[in-house]
């Protein structure tokens, strides 16, 4: 039996005991290489991904914060809302990030050193068997 994914945006919120990743500001091309790399993995466990892509609703991604065990925020394509809260969000735990900027990668590397080439990176760390 594969494991099943529950897709959760804002404003809702699924709680259960199944792991949960948050994905702040992901590409197109970021949620097909997502798909296939879930297609070839055939995980055994259901998981929760919780996806932000720029809603007016700060009270719903710093819950999601701290109710997922894994993050990963593309900072090359944020909005207003999470530039803002950059600093913040790289600071917490387990919070993994793509950018292709040399430059703001330095900075951010102050911050957090768990910057990942790309999302199959992450998905392999977070849910890797």
């Amino acid at each position: 039996m594969s494991g099943k994914i529950t897709l959760i945006t804002p404003p809702d919120i699924y709680e259960n005991s199944n792991p949960s990743l948050l994905f702040i500001h992901i590409s197109d091309a970021d949620q097909d290489a997502a798909s296939q790399w879930l297609g070839i993995k055939k995980l055994a466990n259901n998981v929760n991904f919780y996806m932000y892509n720029g809603e007016p609703n700060v009270a719903w991604i710093l819950w999601a914060m701290g109710a997922c065990q894994y993050k990963y925020i593309d900072i090359d394509n944020q909005n207003n809302i999470s530039q803002l809260l950059c600093g913040y969000l790289l600071g917490k735990v387990d919070v993994y990030y793509k950018t292709v900027d040399e430059n703001l990668s330095a900075v951010c590397s102050h911050i957090n050193n768990n910057r990942v080439k790309s999302i199959e990176d992450f998905l392999e760390r977070a849910l890797g068997e």
